[in-house]
């Protein structure tokens, strides 16, 4: 699965802004998600001289001083929004750690990153990381598993550290913006490509970790249904390279360009330095998607006549 990452180092530390790939180290960062019991909670601080009183009547011995008391029984306040619901239980975790998987423009914009007249707001996405024995960690790492991502060993890290895609959460930004500092490592670029291919895969089947297998499938329907000859893989990587390039295109180059335009707006630098290079650089990519797109074409031409 990371064989293209080589030798290189997988993590770095947190940038001044926070983005995609940052991950978290926080007690509350817990994977809430509903079920048909959740419901809306009414409640508050209960006084410490109550507390006693209560845990009786509980049949348990609570804590000294004021505690937080909320039930479905009581009548929820708009202003609170507390909500009864589920979690992975991870007793005895001090702290719980995620990555954020919201893209990185998203999150500026929603924590007011380089954004004049904005204010915090929303929310952002994150994947809590788990952590799994090295046989199933080094399974995960061998036969690729949309919904989980096994992250590289690192010091910052506990080892058999796993993205959980299928449990992802939303955290209010303004927390985040307040909690920038519980940022204990950030992906790599390229570690953090690997990872956005695999969410792409994961929530819209998109991308190369989707198209990689579908082009294995289309090289098994070109052979008939069995296993594909070497014409056949030819022609399924011709697919595959096209598609290659036609990611490349979309994600790095016009985000280049999306960042670029930011720049003029925002910074007010100078759009005439910034066009030409970028501009020469799309023009190299799109004429090398058209040439591999022809030979993908030309490939399959066979294959298209009855």
């Amino acid at each position: 699965m990371f064989e293209s990452l080589g030798e290189g180092q997988y993590y770095a530390d947190p940038q001044a802004d926070v983005a995609f790939g940052d991950i978290f180290e926080a007690p509350f960062l817990h994977d809430i998600f509903a079920r048909v019991d959740t419901t809306l909670m009414g409640g508050g601080p209960l006084p410490a001289s109550l507390a006693p009183k209560v845990g009786g009547w509980m049949n348990t011995q609570l804590q000294q001083g004021t505690i937080d008391l909320y039930s479905p029984s009581f009548t929820p306040k708009e202003d609170d929004r507390f909500v009864l619901a589920h979690g992975s239980f991870r007793h005895g975790v001090e702290n719980l750690r995620a990555v954020l998987i919201s893209d990185s423009c998203l999150t500026s914009t929603a924590l007011a990153q380089g954004r004049q007249k904005r204010s915090v707001g929303g929310r952002l996405l994150f994947a809590p990381l788990s952590v799994v024995e090295e046989e199933q960690w080094d399974k995960l790492v061998e036969i690729e598993d949309f919904e989980r991502f096994p992250l590289p060993p690192d010091s910052r890290l506990t080892a058999g550290s796993v993205a959980e895609l299928r449990n992802c959460f939303m955290v209010d930004a303004r927390d985040i913006k307040k909690q920038a500092s519980a940022r204990i490592a950030t992906l790599g670029p390229e570690l953090a490509e690997e990872l956005e291919a695999h969410w792409n895969a994961y929530a819209t089947r998109r991308g190369p970790r989707a198209y990689s297998r579908n082009t294995f499938k289309l090289a098994s329907l070109l052979s008939g249904g069995g296993q594909p000859g070497k014409d056949e893989e030819r022609v399924a990587d011709a697919v595959a390279d096209a598609l290659d390039c036609a990611w490349a295109l979309e994600g790095s180059d016009l985000e280049d360009i999306s960042e670029a335009e930011e720049a003029v707006r925002l910074a007010r630098d100078d759009a005439a330095m910034l066009t030409p290079p970028l501009a020469e650089c799309l023009i190299d990519r799109l004429r090398d998607l058209a040439e591999l797109a022809k030979t993908a074409a030309d490939g399959l031409a066979p294959y298209g006549k009855p």
